[in-house]
């Protein structure tokens, strides 16, 4: 079963655009494979960057026992748990 495609439409100007396909000729792809997996690839690092995290020993074990310890919630906590129940 295949995926559904989608269209995305941009606007570039002219010279990108013929940077984007002389560099999809030489590399053998076509201007939709060169952009899409660069688009991909970059998603991909943005992603990682907000969604992973690298600790030190102290810093983990701090990390850690705060999970295991959470402090009390704050009065803003509180007004914001309030505010986003439905």
């Amino acid at each position: 079963m295949s995926e559904a495609l989608e269209r995305v439409d941009i606007r570039l100007p002219s010279d990108a655009k013929r940077l984007l396909m002389q560099a999809a000729e030489v590399s053998g792809n076509t201007l939709t494979a060169l952009v899409l997996n660069a688009a991909l690839d970059k998603a991909r690092d943005i992603l990682q960057t907000h969604q992973h995290f690298v600790l030190g020993d102290e810093e983990w074990r701090d990390f850690v026992a705060t999970l295991e310890n959470p402090p009390e919630p704050t009065e803003a906590l509180r007004e914001a748990w309030r505010d986003a129940a439905p």
